[in-house]
Order: structure tokens, then C-alpha cells, then sequence
């Protein structure tokens, strides 16, 4: 969670229109400073739904990161045009992104639309070239309509070395958790956590630190499986499960299917703390 106001440049495009395509974002402080940098490839697709992919990618870490005062900048006139209510969305296979990107504005505090040169617009569009390049690890999620696969439990085990495929290390400082449960209760909880892990957390004397281990595990995890928070990946989709014994992952949704795409078969993931801070370490393996 975080307040004041914040830029996102996004920028869309397809290698022939249709063609391969992808999405770039860099989300910055309003006096220029770096946040942070999404980009992934979505397939075939034209350069208007990379635009728009773009945006939901954007609004979607705002939304994640409580962002509520923030300016979208795009070159291109028709997607600012349309998010401002000036132009008529009448392309068919625009209208579920157009829907899409207004729940998640609707979902935030204020947000304004910009149309900016495209020489303004340089690092969205080098982010965007590179998803096009394909110089990217990520996996465009499925469709918004799409049916959702079951949650997927990923039980530890003993760990052939050669039966690593990635791993996934974060720290958090557990103080600055304890800060955002006190400031925004429930509605950082519930954009974050599972009820599963809420409960777990709430039972235990100083839920801030249980809940900063688990914030820690699902970054490892995102970070294990190559995408970070974009891609329709969300902080939700990761869930550590524990009633005995050591934690256990169980993925939802994109990560379910970010983990059997890399031919994942279980994880093993740890959890600790030290003074303020909680640690975690993420493997997935493929046997």
C-alpha cells in the first residue's frame, strides 16, 4: 500500500498487426523515480489489445499495491480517448479488455488518462519490444472468460539436485507489514491473503509476523516462476498452507498454469525470521 501520486507509462504493440505481440509498463513516482517495470508477451494479438493489455497490467499493480491517486500515459489516442469516455468502444474484441480495465479503475481511488508523443512514451515502448522479442520468461494468462483450473497442492519431498527448476529467495521487513495491517486492516488483507492464511495468521500472538513470512513466500514463488506480480498473476494465487508440519504451496489460476508450463511437479518452500525480518526460499522441481 502506498499514497501519493504515481505515473504509469504503458505502450502496447504486434510484429504485423496482427502478429506477435506484447506489453510494456514503467510505473514511477510523480517526480520521476522508478517503481517498478512490467512487460510479457500475449501472443498473437493486434496492437490495440497490447495496448490494452498493457493497461490492465498497469491498473492491476496499482490495484495490488494500493495506489489510489495515479496518471496513465499512453501514445495512443484511442485507448485514452475510449478510458476517458471520449471515443465509443465498438471493436468486439476490445470490449472485454475495455470492461476489464474499468472494474480495476472503479477499483481505485482516482485515476486520469494522458496522451503523451510517442518520444515521451520511450521506456513503455522499450519494455514492449522486448516482450515482442521474445526476451521474456513470461506466459500471457488466459482469457478473462476462460474456465479456471483447480487450485493445485505441491506437497515438499527430498530434492534430487538435478530435480531443480528454479528458485525464489525475498525478504520483508515485518515492522512495515505490522504498519499496513494497522493502517488499512482488512483491505490490505483480502487484496493479499487467502482466508486460509488470514486465519492462520489472526491465531498466532503476533500476526504481522506470520503474515510477513507469507508475503515473503509468494514473492519468492513469483519470482521462481520467472513472471513477478504481472501476467494475471496475483498475490492470492500463491497460498502457503499449513495445519502440521513444515508450510506447503498450493497455486491458483496463472500460477497453477505458469508452474505445469515449466513441467513443475512439487516445491519445497521455508519460511524464518531474524529481528525484524521474515525470509523465504522458494524451489520448484520437476520430479
Amino acid at each position: 500500500m502506498a499514497g501519493g501520486s504515481i505515473v504509469a507509462y504503458i505502450d502496447g504493440g504486434a510484429r504485423g498487426n496482427p502478429g506477435p505481440a506484447g506489453y510494456g509498463v514503467r510505473v514511477e513516482t510523480a517526480d520521476g523515480a522508478l517503481i517498478e517495470e512490467l512487460h510479457g508477451s500475449i501472443g498473437v494479438a493486434t496492437n490495440n489489445v497490447a495496448e490494452y493489455r498493457g493497461l490492465i497490467a498497469a491498473l492491476t499493480f496499482l490495484d495490488e499495491h494500493g495506489y489510489l491517486d495515479s496518471t496513465i500515459r499512453s501514445d495512443s489516442q484511442l485507448l485514452t480517448k475510449q478510458m476517458a469516455g471520449e471515443y465509443r468502444v465498438r471493436n468486439p474484441g476490445l470490449a472485454p479488455l475495455y470492461q476489464e480495465a474499468s472494474r480495476l479503475v472503479a477499483r481505485l481511488g482516482r485515476v486520469t488518462f494522458e496522451h503523451v508523443p510517442r518520444a515521451e512514451n520511450a521506456e513503455a515502448d522499450r519494455l514492449a519490444n522486448l516482450a515482442m522479442d521474445g526476451r521474456s520468461a513470461e506466459i500471457a494468462p488466459a482469457p478473462a472468460a476462460a474456465i479456471p483450473e483447480p487450485p493445485l497442492d505441491i506437497a515438499p519431498g527430498h530434492i534430487p539436485h538435478e530435480s531443480v527448476l528454479s528458485i525464489g529467495v525475498d525478504f520483508e521487513s515485518i515492522s512495515r507489514i505490522d504498519t499496513l495491517l494497522q493502517r488499512y486492516g482488512d483491505r490490505f488483507l483480502t487484496r493479499v491473503f487467502t482466508d486460509h492464511e488470514i486465519a492462520y495468521s489472526r491465531r498466532r500472538r503476533f500476526p504481522a509476523q506470520h503474515l510477513a513470512g507469507r508475503f515473503c513466500a509468494k514473492e519468492a514463488t513469483m519470482k521462481a516462476l520467472g513472471t513477478g506480480r504481472t501476467l494475471g498473476i496475483l498475490w492470492r494465487n500463491v497460498e502457503v498452507m499449513r495445519v502440521s508440519g513444515p508450510p506447503q504451496l498450493r497455486l491458483h489460476g496463472g500460477a497453477a498454469s505458469r508452474f505445469r508450463q515449466l513441467g513443475g511437479r512439487r516445491a519445497l518452500v521455508t519460511i524464518t525470521h531474524a529481528g525484524d525480518f521474515a525470509f523465504a526460499q522458494v524451489l520448484l522441481l520437476k520430479d
